[in-house]
C-alpha cells in the first residue's frame, strides 16, 4: 500500500508553496511580460482530430486541439519552442506494440533505428524505456503521461516507463525539444515528450497484430478499447496484451561468429572463458585440449550458449481508464487510473569460475614438464551447469484525480491529485556460489572435489549441487511518487493585439525509493548489500504570461502576429535549497505563411532517487574487456576487474542553459506544404553520468575513474568503504568506477527538420511526402573543472545526421506509406585508430486496406514490412560487430494488424 503523507507535511508544503507563487508572479510580473500565441479551444465533447492516414510522422495538431505541452495556459502553444507530434494516423501506421517501438521512429530521440532495451545506455537493472531527447542524456528528459509525472520504475537508475499506457488509447505524443523546467521543473532539460490520452471515444474498438521474420523473432499485440459519452460527461478503458520473443543470438549471422570479426575486415575478440579451461602453471598460461594435452597460450572460444537471446523475451498486460463528469455549470471532474504488470525473461550465460587447485585435488592435472604444487583454473560455468535465465518483473498502479473549476471571467482553476507505485523485482544473470566452488576445488577425493576440467558428466552430481545452490542477486524496489498540484490561468486585460493571459500554480509532491538488494543462496549466509528507505519533498511555484502585441486583430506590414512569454518556476529541496528557472519565447510573424520563433531558458535535473542510493562493489572476474587504455597504450583482454557500483548519495543537480532560433514557412500559394527549421544550443552543467568500461579506458577524460594493477592496500580501502555484492575470490586487475558521478559541462548544438507536402486530386487521391530529422553541428564534452573540451560530435556518441523520410498515398480503399530512416556514419572511438563507420539507410512500408464496405463498417487489414530490403547494420569492429546504441540486428521484419471498429 501507499504510504500516506502525513496532513502536517502537505500543509507545511502547501504555505511555502503558496507564498512561493505569490512571489513568484509578482517577481515575473514586474520583470518583463509574457509569450505565447493562441490557439482556439476544441469544441466540446469532440475527440481531436489528426490528419489522413497518408499524413507524415511530424504532422502538427489541428488547429481546434488544446495543446498543453509546454505551457501551463489553455490553447497556448509552446511560444518560441518548436512541436514535434506522432499523430494518431502515424501510430496506426506503425503498428507499434508499446510506446518505445513508437519512439524508435523519431530522429530527434535516442532510439532513433534501435531497440529501446540496447539504445538507452545506463539502464541497469530498469526494465523500462525513457526517452532521450538530442541524445543529451536519458535523465534530461522528462517524460509526462497526459501531462503529470508518473512514478518510475527500476531498482537502479529509476525512470518513467511510458509504456504502461496502452498504444491503442494514445492519441498523440507530442515532444517539446526545448528546456522546459520553467513549466515543469526538474529533468525538462533536453525537454518533454508527452503522451496524450484519447477522449470522448464512442463504441468499442479492437486490433491485433501478428509480427514475425526467418528467426525466433515474434511480435504478438491484442488490444481493445471502449468508451462512451454522455450530456455531462464521458468514460473510456483501454486493455493491451503485447508480447515479444528475441532473435537467438545463433540467429543472426554476424553475431554467431561469437565475437570473431576477421572475416568483415575487423579482429578476432572471441572470448578466453570457455568450456575448456586455460591454466596457469608456474606463471605461465597453458590451453587444456579436448584430448587432455595443454598448449601453451589461452582456449579462445565463439557462441557458447545455443539458448542466448539478443533482447530479454517479455509480456505485458496495461490498462487505461479515463472517466470525465460534470457536476453542475461550473465543475468537471475527471479521473485516470493505470495499471501494467511487465514481465521479461533472458536466456544465456553462466558466471565464470576462477579455482586455485591444489595437487591434493584428484582431478589434479600439469602440462608435461611442468612441476607446480598449485595452479589456477579458468573456465566457463556452462558445461557443467546448464544455461540459466534472468527474470525481471515491474508492476505499476496510478491514479489520477482532478477537478476543473470556472470561475468566471474566462478563468479555469485546476486541482490534480496524483498517487503511483510501481514494484519492481529482478534476479541478475544466475549466479554459482564462488565460495563453494573454492572450497570444493580444494577437496581431496572424488566424492568431495570438483572436477575443473571435465564437463557435468565428469564431476559427482552431489558436488555440483553445492556450487548450483540458488545463489542469486535479488534486487527489490518499490517507487512511490505523490503530488497536489492546483493552477489557475485565464486573462488579464485586454490590449490591441488580444488578451494578456495568465496561468499561475503551485505543486507539492513526495518521491519516494525503498529498495532491498541481497546476494547469496538461501539461507543464514544471505547478504544484504544495501537496504534503502530514501525519500524528498518537493515544492513549487510556477507562473506564466502570454502578451499577444500583434494579432490579426492588430496586424501591420512587417508584424502580421507577434507574441511574446516569459514563464518562471521556484522548486525548493531540503537538500538542494531553492531553484529558480525562467524561460522567454517570442514568435514573430512577418508576413503571413512565416514565423520566426525563438527562446532562451534555463532548466535542471535533480538526481535520479535510484542513483542516490547507498554504494557497493562489483567482483567481476574473468570480464572480456577487449580494449587498449588510451593513456597507457596496454591491452586489456580478459581481466579481473572490481567496479565501485550502486548509487552516489553526494550526487548534486544538473544545470543548463539552452537557446533555439527557427523558422516555419507555410505558404499560401503552395498549399499543403509546411517547413520548419530550428537551429538549438544547450549547455549541459554538472552532469550526472554513470562512465562505462569503454568511457573509462578509451577516453582520456575518464582516465581519473580507474586504477590498472592496483596495489593491495587500494582494494582493501575499497573494499572497507563500499562492501562487495559477492565473495571475492580472485585479485583484481584493474578498479573501475560505475557509479554515477557529477563529471562536467556537455555543449550540444544542431538543427531540428520537419516538413511535409500533400497534394490532393480528384481522381489519382492524395500524396503526401515528410522529412522528419536532426543535424547535430557541436557535441562537446568537459569532464571536469579545467579540462578541455573534447568534440565527440561524428563519433558514436553523436552522429550527425539521424532522419526519417516519408512518401504516402491514399486512394480509398488504400493507403500506402514508404518510410526510409537513415543514420550518417561516424567514427567508432573504442578503438585506435577510430573506425570510419557507414551510414546506414533503410526502408519500412506500410499498406492498409479499408474494409467496410467489404466485411463491416471500421475493418482494415494492414501490412508492414520493417527494413524491406534486409539490411544488415554497418560493421562495427566490436565483438558484436555492430553498434546496438544505433542499429538493430533484427533484419527483415513482417506484420499484419487486422482492426476493428464498432
Amino acid at each position: 500500500m501507499i504510504d500516506c503523507i502525513s496532513a502536517r507535511v502537505y500543509e507545511a508544503g502547501a504555505r511555502r508553496a503558496l507564498f512561493a507563487t505569490t512571489a513568484l508572479a509578482l517577481s515575473l510580473g514586474l520583470a518583463a511580460p509574457a509569450f505565447a500565441q493562441d490557439q482556439a479551444p476544441a469544441p466540446a465533447n469532440a475527440e481531436p482530430t489528426s490528419p489522413p492516414a497518408s499524413a507524415p510522422l511530424s504532422a502538427a495538431p489541428a488547429q481546434d486541439e488544446i495543446v498543453v505541452t509546454g505551457s501551463s495556459i489553455r490553447g497556448v502553444a509552446p511560444v518560441g519552442s518548436a512541436l514535434i507530434g506522432v499523430t494518431r494516423d502515424t501510430i496506426q501506421a506503425t503498428a507499434p506494440a508499446n510506446t518505445k517501438e513508437l519512439l524508435s521512429n523519431v530522429p530527434q530521440l535516442g532510439n532513433f533505428g534501435a531497440n529501446a532495451e540496447q539504445s538507452t545506455p545506463n539502464r541497469y537493472r530498469t526494465p523500462g524505456f525513457q526517452p532521450n531527447i538530442h541524445n543529451l542524456g536519458m535523465y534530461a528528459t522528462l517524460t509526462l503521461a497526459n501531462g503529470h509525472r508518473i512514478a518510475p520504475v527500476g531498482t537502479e537508475a529509476v525512470l518513467p516507463d511510458p509504456s504502461i499506457i496502452p498504444v491503442i488509447a494514445v492519441q498523440r505524443v507530442e515532444i517539446i525539444a526545448d528546456g522546459a523546467s520553467s513549466v515543469y521543473g526538474s529533468d525538462a532539460v533536453a525537454g518533454v515528450v508527452n503522451f496524450i490520452y484519447r477522449k470522448n471515444v464512442e463504441g468499442i474498438e479492437a486490433s491485433g497484430t501478428f509480427g514475425w521474420n526467418d528467426t525466433r523473432y515474434r511480435k504478438y499485440d491484442a488490444s481493445i478499447l471502449a468508451g462512451h459519452s454522455w450530456g455531462t460527461g464521458s468514460i473510456m478503458a483501454a486493455y493491451e496484451y503485447s508480447q515479444n520473443k528475441s532473435p537467438l543470438t545463433r540467429d543472426i549471422d554476424f553475431l554467431a561468429l561469437g565475437g570473431d570479426q576477421r572475416s568483415r575486415g575487423g579482429r578476432d575478440l572471441r572470448p578466453t572463458t570457455c568450456l575448456l579451461p586455460n591454466v596457469t602453471a608456474s606463471g605461465t598460461v597453458y590451453a587444456y585440449q579436448a584430448n587432455g594435452t595443454f598448449r601453451p597460450g589461452r582456449n579462445q572460444c565463439g557462441l557458447l550458449d545455443e539458448k542466448q537471446t539478443i533482447i530479454p523475451d517479455a509480456h505485458r498486460h496495461a490498462v487505461l481508464v479515463t472517466a470525465r463528469q460534470e457536476a453542475g455549470d461550473k465543475v468537471e471532474l475527471w479521473t485516470e487510473l493505470n495499471y501494467s504488470n511487465y514481465k521479461t525473461f533472458r536466456w544465456g550465460g553462466r558466471p565464470s569460475l576462477t579455482l586455485n587447485v591444489p595437487s591434493t585435488n584428484p582431478y589434479f592435472r600439469l602440462p608435461d614438464g611442468v612441476t607446480a604444487d598449485r595452479i589456477t583454473v579458468v573456465r566457463s560455468g556452462l558445461g557443467l551447469f546448464p544455461s540459466g535465465a534472468q527474470p525481471q518483473s515491474s508492476k505499476f498502479w496510478g491514479v489520477t484525480a482532478g477537478a476543473d473549476i470556472h470561475l468566471g471571467g474566462n478563468w479555469v482553476a485546476n486541482i490534480m491529485g496524483h498517487v503511483s507505485k510501481t514494484n519492481d523485482w529482478n534476479q541478475e544473470a544466475p549466479e554459482l556460489d564462488q565460495l563453494a566452488a573454492t572450497r570444493l576445488a580444494a577437496g581431496t577425493t572424488l566424492s568431495t572435489a570438483l572436477n575443473p576440467f571435465g564437463q557435468a558428466a565428469d564431476n559427482d552430481p552431489a558436488v555440483l549441487a553445492q556450487i548450483n545452490n540458488d545463489y542469486a542477486q535479488i534486487n527489490v524496489a518499490s517507487q512511490r511518487l505523490r503530488e497536489l498540484q492546483a493552477k489557475a490561468d485565464g486573462p488579464l486585460f485586454a490590449i490591441p493585439g488580444g488578451d494578456v493571459r495568465m496561468a499561475i500554480g503551485a505543486d507539492f509532491r513526495v518521491e519516494q525509493l525503498v529498495q532491498r538488494q541481497t546476494a547469496g543462496a538461501p539461507g543464514v549466509d544471505l547478504l544484504t548489500v544495501r537496504d534503502d528507505n530514501i525519500s524528498r519533498t518537493v515544492t513549487s511555484a510556477f507562473a506564466e504570461f502570454n502578451v499577444p502585441l500583434f494579432s490579426e486583430l492588430n496586424a501591420r506590414p512587417f508584424f502580421q502576429a507577434l507574441t511574446l512569454s516569459i514563464s518562471g518556476r521556484l522548486d525548493y529541496y531540503d537538500k538542494y535549497g531553492t531553484i529558480f528557472n525562467p524561460k522567454y519565447g517570442a514568435n514573430w510573424s512577418p508576413v503571413r505563411g512565416v514565423t520566426v520563433h525563438g527562446s532562451y531558458s534555463t532548466s535542471f535535473a535533480a538526481p535520479n532517487m535510484g542513483m542516490i542510493t547507498s554504494t557497493f562493489t562489483v567482483p567481476r572476474p574473468n570480464s572480456a574487456i577487449n580494449l587498449t587504455d588510451v593513456t597507457t597504450g596496454e591491452f586489456l583482454g580478459t581481466i579481473n576487474q572490481l567496479n565501485p557500483g550502486g548509487g552516489n548519495p553526494n550526487l548534486q543537480p544538473e544545470k543548463a542553459t539552452s537557446w533555439s532560433m527557427g523558422v516555419d514557412f507555410v505558404p499560401q500559394f503552395v498549399p499543403g506544404l509546411r517547413l520548419s527549421a530550428t537551429y538549438y544550443e544547450v549547455e549541459y552543467r554538472n552532469t550526472v553520468y554513470q562512465p562505462t568500461t569503454a568511457d573509462v579506458l578509451t577516453n582520456p577524460q575518464f582516465a581519473m575513474f580507474r586504477i590498472l594493477h592496483p596495489t593491495q592496500a587500494q582494494i582493501d580501502d575499497m573494499l572497507r568503504m563500499m562492501p562487495p555484492q559477492g565473495p571475492i575470490t580472485t585479485g583484481f586487475d584493474a578498479l573501475i568506477y560505475y557509479n554515477a558521478q557529477n563529471l562536467g559541462v556537455k555543449q550540444v548544438a544542431g538543427v531540428d527538420i520537419d516538413g511535409s507536402y500533400r497534394i490532393d486530386t480528384a481522381s489519382l487521391g492524395s500524396f503526401n511526402l515528410g522529412i522528419i530529422a536532426n543535424r547535430q553541428t557541436r557535441y562537446k564534452q568537459q569532464t571536469g573543472p579545467g579540462a578541455a573540451f573534447v568534440s565527440r560530435l561524428g563519433t558514436n556518441d553523436a552522429p550527425k545526421w539521424k532522419t526519417r523520410f516519408q512518401a504516402g498515398w491514399s486512394l480509398d480503399p488504400v493507403v500506402v506509406n514508404l518510410f526510409a530512416n537513415y543514420v550518417g556514419s561516424y567514427r567508432y572511438t573504442a578503438v585506435n585508430p577510430a573506425q570510419k563507420v557507414d551510414s546506414w539507410l533503410t526502408f519500412d512500408l506500410t499498406a492498409a486496406l479499408d474494409l467496410s464496405k467489404m466485411i463491416h463498417d471500421g475493418v482494415s487489414l494492414q501490412a508492414r514490412v520493417v527494413n524491406l530490403f534486409d539490411k544488415d547494420p554497418p560493421f562495427v569492429d566490436n565483438a558484436n560487430g555492430y553498434l546496438p546504441a544505433l542499429a538493430s540486428p533484427f533484419g527483415r521484419q513482417f506484420e499484419v494488424t487486422l482492426r476493428a471498429k464498432f
